[in-house]
């Protein structure tokens, strides 16, 4: 009888070992963030902040929002793409260098893109933005839709320095009230 207690004890200690030792793994399964409205930084003062997907969203408005063209350079990775899925379908594949072209004609203040709902799915260096938007220039509502930012975290030594990859982006209809619909 003793020798089956301890059996039975050794084979529970292995098995609790074992998922313990499961637990702990390198790769973390994907998460999904919702930010909170009062997240959005004072595009005027707020630095340029790849810490958090969130963050580095956010940074690419201030960027617009600054005409800063240089740092929007640093936001995006080596030969990321930036996309336009119209209305009617049509895709138009390199709009980064025309958005970056036009950032660089903005004065301070005259583009503000306003993200809400902001949505982070991310699994280990991966992650992914859904970020709506209304995009007001000069202050006159001229845009409305959805971003869709794939991003890397490009940091090393442990710190993050999450850069966009890829994003698309497609208008809709409606803009004045897009925000309450959304």
């Amino acid at each position: 009888m003793m020798k089956a207690n301890t059996a039975i004890t050794l084979c529970l200690l292995g098995c609790l070992l074992s998922a313990c030792a499961h637990t702990v793994q390198p790769l973390t399964p994907s998460a999904t963030l919702t930010a909170p409205d009062d997240t959005t930084p004072d595009y005027a003062t707020a630095p340029l902040d790849r810490s958090t997907p969130q963050a580095t969203a956010y940074s690419l408005m201030i960027a617009m929002y600054r005409g800063d063209p240089a740092m929007a350079d640093a936001i995006f990775a080596p030969d990321a793409r930036l996309i336009r899925l119209r209305r009617d379908g049509r895709v138009d594949p390199n709009g980064l260098s025309s958005w970056r072209e036009w950032v660089g004609t903005l004065d301070v203040g005259q583009a503000e893109e306003e993200l809400f709902d902001l949505e982070v799915k991310q699994s280990g260096k991966l992650a992914s933005v859904w970020a709506p938007f209304v995009i007001r220039v000069d202050g006159v509502v001229r845009g409305c839709g959805v971003n869709h930012l794939t991003m890397a975290d490009m940091g090393e030594d442990g710190a993050s320095e999450w850069r966009i990859v890829s994003g698309i982006d497609v208008q809709a209809e409606g803009c004045e009230e897009f925000r309450d619909r959304y």
